[in-house]
């Protein structure tokens, strides 16, 4: 690669810091959590207008936005060739949560070299650097092999129905870098289900209420419970850390974990299962809530599905993990949704089957309503080759090497797509001192993002796409 070139990129990316944060403070600045149950289809009027801000801005850029009856939208380069190259990134976000300290959550702000605001690292960042990208290949009039093209994703978080709809129905690129993961990126990806389990009996009415999380991808840092006054629980036998609180609805219990990906649940604490196995301490429980809480409680007991049959490993990705992730109370019965992500070799197909054994074991139905298949690139092939030779001699990691993705990202729902990362720097960089524990993590309170590492990353990925470009 022509080393004279890379120094005109990184100086225009450099040139234009300032621009590429206020374009981020903008769009960061909407609220866009996708939805379904909404009258403004398909996926609400956040991620409507968060949509129209994008293709507008590529439109006042010069290039040429396309809709994707508001499931996508797309950001053209057009050259006239033959092949595409794309960048897919998405415009949704999780909820806010609670606890935020240092903004609110659609309030973008800069302290100690860091930006904060909900989407400013998932996945917004990857956004307003792909459009950069593009603006500097095109200004600086660089012979680029192939059109490249921005796509726009409106409900990764929520299942990825924008994938599939777009998949369904239009063509994809031939080549297509999804910045959502971490350098130098995944050529491949675990396998993913999402079920829900549904108790058959419902609680008795010593139960008012039970539930917790809010998105299916993230361990939960809080779980709650309203106990009857008349259930003659002695609630003294409950954790000493659990808050509780007499209402006139009952007695309000929250029990207190640690948020995370559920991708890496490792790194949390899932409030659910410290919820149930602190109930399950009340020696007054009724038997068949004793049952419907086990269940529950069994499932979070790890991180990897053993109790449910399904924990697994292999040398190509590594180890399976599962969490269940949002507890919900409806007439009486408790639902649980599960996030799992399964190692390569392993297949959803099957969990689904060992799972549904269980459940019924347990007086639970299974609703398994998202799956997709593990899948491998050609580490060998010409792009990877090169994309990776890139990404050695940007950084000096001679023997950097390329993972199977726990993420589940798009990269699993396009062909030919490569998972890889927004924000780089040679050492770790340390979170503020001021952010409170827990905080700051992608989906978590005060999400936020190193605004050098930010920049970094963005000429990384540049330096990885001329070299896709050079030998697609």
């Amino acid at each position: 690669m022509d080393n004279k070139i890379l120094e005109k990129v990184y100086r225009y990316i450099d040139d234009n810091r300032d621009k590429i944060i206020e374009d981020l403070i903008a769009v960061s600045s909407i609220e866009s959590v996708s939805v379904e149950d909404t009258d403004v289809k398909p996926f609400g009027i956040g991620c409507k207008n968060v949509l129209d801000h994008m293709l507008a801005k590529g439109e006042r850029e010069g290039f040429k936005p396309t809709n994707y009856e508001y499931y996508m939208g797309s950001i053209r380069y057009d050259l006239g060739k033959e092949k595409r190259l794309g960048i897919l990134a998405h415009l949704d976000v999780v909820p806010a949560g609670a606890e935020w300290t240092v903004t609110e959550p659609y309030k973008p702000v800069i302290k100690e070299g860091h930006i904060f605001g909900r989407g400013v690292g998932d996945n917004k960042s990857a956004v307003i650097g792909g459009l950069y990208i593009m603006k500097c290949f095109r200004d600086l009039g660089l012979p680029l092999h192939n059109n490249m093209e921005l796509l726009l994703g409106c409900s990764e978080e929520t299942g990825m129905k924008d994938a599939k709809y777009y998949s369904a129905h239009y063509e994809a690129p031939d080549f297509t870098f999804v910045p959502d993961a971490g350098f130098p990126g995944a050529a491949g990806e675990f396998a993913r289900i999402r079920f829900l389990l549904t108790s058959r009996k419902p609680l008795s009415s010593d139960f008012v209420d039970i539930h917790a999380g809010s998105a299916f991808n993230i361990i939960p840092n809080k779980a709650f419970a309203t106990l009857s006054k008349d259930s003659g629980f002695d609630l003294t036998q409950l954790p000493e850390d659990f808050d509780i609180a007499e209402t006139d609805k009952g007695f309000e219990i929250t029990a207190h974990g640690k948020g995370s990906h559920a991708a890496w649940p490792e790194s949390g604490l899932n409030a659910i299962h410290v919820l149930t196995n602190g109930l399950l301490k009340l020696t007054a429980l009724k038997a068949e809530d004793r049952k419907i809480l086990e269940f529950v409680d069994n499932i979070n007991n790890d991180y990897y599905g053993s109790f449910l049959g399904i924990d697994n490993s292999d040398e190509i990705s590594g180890t399976t993990v599962s969490s269940g992730t949002v507890l919900k109370f409806n007439d009486g019965c408790i639902s649980l949704l599960n996030d799992c992500r399964c190692c390569v070799t392993d297949n959803p197909d099957r969990l689904e089957e060992v799972i549904r054994k269980k459940a019924d074991e347990w007086g639970y139905d299974l609703f398994a309503d998202n799956k997709s298949y593990g899948y491998a690139l050609d580490v060998d092939g010409p792009v990877i080759k090169s994309v990776m030779k890139a990404y050695r001699d940007f950084t000096g990691e001679a023997g950097a090497n390329v993972t199977i993705g726990k993420g589940g990202t798009y990269a699993g729902r396009l062909k030919n797509a490569f998972a890889t990362g927004i924000s780089w720097s040679k050492e770790p960089v340390p979170k503020p001192d001021f952010l409170a524990p827990g905080h700051g993590s992608a989906h978590g309170p005060d999400e936020c993002m190193n605004l050098d590492n930010y920049i970094r990353g963005i000429k990384l990925l540049a330096t990885m796409i001329l070299a896709a470009d050079e030998v697609l």
